[in-house]
């Protein structure tokens, strides 16, 4: 049996007393003790102190960002003042100096700057930009008048045909085609005619010249100028077809012809013909 050693006679639970057994469960627990005298104003007086002081470090930390952005600004604003005040002078080559921007609102540039950047523009190239052009610069841009780019090319009714001298040797014949400028003005040919045989009826003989393989370049026939051709076949070797009557000749870049009266025969199928040069001795020129 458990006892409680609280009872005013200290025996037993309920032995001779007659008392409830469940009082003492339902005994009110001892009271908390009071603070001791003060200890709350000494704790209000520590957490205002703390207050202050975490304010106090709030306020100096404030003052030294304040004081670190306000060199930072002064430091960049100082190293960047020379471009500000002087831009170059070839970004803006019309005017007659160049433009200086006004002050900013927390300091004033400098006049130095200024001045020796206009002295620099001014020795180095003109405020225009034309002191450095070559004054030989537009009259090598205009042409000769008399070149293929100057000219027309040649119509087939500026110009008339013939065949002019030849050459013979090891068994080839060689002819010369020439054409001459017969009008006033003057114009172009360039690269290869298309040349037929005809016979005297005007039909066509056999195949058109074939192209021999060389190089050419415009020419420029003046008034009463010529170029020539070659014209290049076999002497009575193989088979051959008729002699010609007339040529055909189709000049160069035209769809309008000549004919003219010339003899070719065209002997083994060997008939060419070379491109244009100036001059009437064929090409390449004798």
């Amino acid at each position: 049996m458990t006892g409680f050693p609280d009872r005013p006679e200290g025996g037993p639970d309920g032995e001779g007393t007659g008392a409830d057994p469940v009082e003492p469960l339902l005994r009110q627990p001892p009271g908390y003790l009071d603070a001791p005298p003060g200890s709350f104003g000494r704790i209000r007086r520590r957490a205002a102190r703390r207050r202050r002081l975490r304010a106090a470090g709030g306020g100096l930390a404030a003052a030294v960002v304040l004081s670190g952005s306000v060199y930072l600004v002064g430091a960049l604003t100082s190293h960047g003042s020379d471009e500000v005040v002087s831009p170059p002078a070839s970004n803006s080559l019309t005017s007659a100096a160049p433009s200086t921007p006004g002050p900013s609102p927390d300091m004033a540039p400098a006049p130095t700057p200024t001045t020796t950047a206009a002295a620099r523009s001014t020795g180095t190239r003109g405020a225009t930009g034309t002191a450095t052009r070559p004054p030989s610069a537009t009259p090598t841009r205009d042409a000769p008048p008399q070149t293929a780019g100057a000219t027309p090319m040649c119509a087939t009714s500026q110009l008339s045909a013939a065949l002019g001298g030849g050459d013979a040797g090891a068994g080839s014949l060689f002819r010369y085609l020439v054409l001459t400028n017969r009008s006033s003005t003057a114009c172009h040919l360039t690269g290869y005619p298309g040349l037929s045989m005809l016979d005297a009826k005007g039909a066509q003989i056999g195949a058109p010249a074939d192209r021999q393989p060389m190089d050419y370049r415009p020419v420029v026939l003046r008034p009463g100028g010529s170029v020539s051709d070659t014209i290049h076949t076999v002497n009575q070797q193989g088979t051959c077809l008729p002699a010609s009557v007339k040529l055909r000749i189709y000049p160069p870049g035209n769809t309008a012809w000549l004919d003219f009266a010339g003899s070719v025969t065209n002997c083994d199928d060997l008939f060419t013909v070379t491109p244009f040069t100036a001059g009437s001795t064929g090409n390449p020129p004798s």
